[in-house]
């Protein structure tokens, strides 16, 4: 992956050939000490319009050719916060035409929000998946000056730096096309990000899976070459205030199994497992930040895939909790890997559970590519993931455990079936059957990523492919766990 260097200075001195930024809060207040810049850039004006943004000088000053473009924050639909990281990553991009050597922001120290922003901006915003291009392009740096840095705005990037990492890390998980990235490829690396970042790991096999009764995971695995694991990893502080698991979808690739998905359907597939890479980078970040909580993530790795052992429709397969399920569809496989991995995550007794998964395209459906559904068992927690996701500019929105819906799982030769019967509300059902899977004396969510996790195209300040979606949600959101 390629990634902007980021750089806090003080020193306010241009470079030849920089790309200049200059914002203006609340339309016509300089966000920047104007003092501090060239005399030929102190009495430049914002745009006229709201949320605007005008290429306003490209010439020399004091011999350095300077680009220089004026940027209001005051836009319409996006906050401040969010306009300053989609100018950022946009000028990423930009730096490239006008042969940028650097990006470089000027600040007043008294907008450390905005610092914050700009620094996402570049090491999300940056992010480019480069790996199998031929010409590599190296991004811009960016730099941010300002006055002197309190110790909580260190604090803050520093701890920004951290989930960043492993977010993009998601990202790069999520991105390697299919013949790259399988069960028996993807578990040592998340093995090795693990492990450096404090968790211990145990992975199960195929065998492993066979003797721990997780018919699910074994049954969705079967008819690859590549054969199913079980990520497990652990991270267990002395004086941990709080305990939770956490489970996330990994379908490598999912053709669908013999419910074949059409070729167009097929395109973005290797984004089904962006649940387990969200679930296993966000244990990461919050292992890295020793936060007080003693920490389980699931991550099943499958390929859903067709052969002569695959399973099939009208399978009944036997769960790790002893419940039989009616294989009624073979390309809603995702539930069936994640219902043994909550069954394992129940019997830790933890005081919440929360699984990931690009599970149903009824979620986007029912709320487009940007926003994610949220399920849970208590309204409480939901709104507490809701109120953090907002916080870090995700978007979720609770979506209702519907019980008059159960009945669609109905089935006659075993205790339910793996998909809902009725002519809508599928994303909702996909819920109702994972809730079968948990104790009912755990707290338990789920969310559906479908939308944000597999949207090809940007996504605010975040370019096309991976976004490494909920990352930043997660660690918020046990941060509020255990204040």
């Amino acid at each position: 992956m390629a990634i902007p260097s980021w750089k806090l200075t003080n020193d306010y001195n241009l470079k030849n050939n920089d790309l200049v930024l200059l914002f203006f809060c609340n339309g016509q207040k300089a966000c920047f000490p104007a003092a501090k810049l060239p005399v030929q850039l102190q009495d430049i004006k914002p745009p006229r319009e709201k949320g605007a943004s005008a290429a306003v000088f490209i010439g020399k000053i004091s011999g350095k050719r300077i680009h220089v473009k004026t940027i209001r924050l005051d836009a319409e639909h996006f906050s401040p916060l969010q306009k300053m990281k989609k100018e950022i990553a946009s000028a990423i991009s930009a730096a490239k035409d006008c042969e940028a050597a650097r990006i470089f922001v000027p600040m007043a120290k008294e907008h450390e929000d905005l610092i914050c922003a700009a620094h996402e901006g570049a090491v999300l915003g940056g992010y480019s998946f480069d790996k199998y291009l031929k010409k590599k392009a190296k991004p811009a740096a960016v730099v941010v000056a300002t006055g002197s840095v309190s110790s909580a705005l260190n604090r803050n990037l520093g701890k920004d730096k951290a989930v960043y990492e492993f977010a993009n890390f998601a990202r790069d998980i999520s991105n390697e096309p299919p013949n790259y990235m399988s069960p028996s490829t993807m578990a040592p690396k998340l093995r090795s990000a693990g492990a450096g970042a404090g968790l211990k790991v145990t992975i199960w096999n195929e065998q492993r899976l066979k003797k721990e009764h997780c018919g699910g995971i074994v049954a969705v695995g079967r008819g690859s070459k590549d054969k199913p694991r079980l990520m497990i990893g652990e991270y267990a502080p002395r004086g941990a205030v709080a305990s939770i698991c956490l489970v996330g979808k990994g379908v490598t690739f999912d053709t669908g199994g013999y419910c074949l998905k059409g070729s167009a359907h097929q395109i973005g597939m290797k984004y089904d497992m962006s649940g387990a890479a969200m679930m296993w980078a966000a244990s990461c970040a919050i292992a890295r930040l020793k936060l007080p909580v003693k920490l389980t993530v699931f991550a099943p790795l499958v390929e859903n895939r067709i052969s002569d052992i695959s399973y099939l429709t009208s399978d009944v397969l036997k769960m790790r909790n002893g419940m039989t399920v009616e294989v009624s569809n073979t390309d809603a496989e995702g539930r069936l890997i994640i219902a043994d991995s909550l069954v394992l995550a129940s019997e830790r007794k933890p005081d919440c559970i929360i699984d990931a998964a690009t599970l149903t395209g009824a979620c986007v459906t029912a709320l487009g590519e940007d926003i994610a559904g949220a399920y849970g068992t208590n309204d409480n927690i939901v709104k507490q993931l809701i109120s953090a996701g907002h916080a870090v500019g995700e978007n979720f929105w609770q979506l209702p455990l519907y019980m008059p819906y159960m009945g669609q799982l109905d089935a006659t030769i075993a205790d339910c079936k793996n998909c809902g019967s009725g002519q809508g509300g599928g994303s909702i059902t996909g819920a109702l059957f994972l809730k079968k899977f948990v104790s009912d004396k755990t707290k338990w969510m789920h969310l559906d990523i479908a939308g944000p996790a597999g949207k090809e195209d940007s996504l605010d300040h975040l370019g096309k492919g991976s976004k490494g979606f909920g990352v930043k949600t997660i660690v918020k959101f046990v941060e509020t766990m255990v204040s």
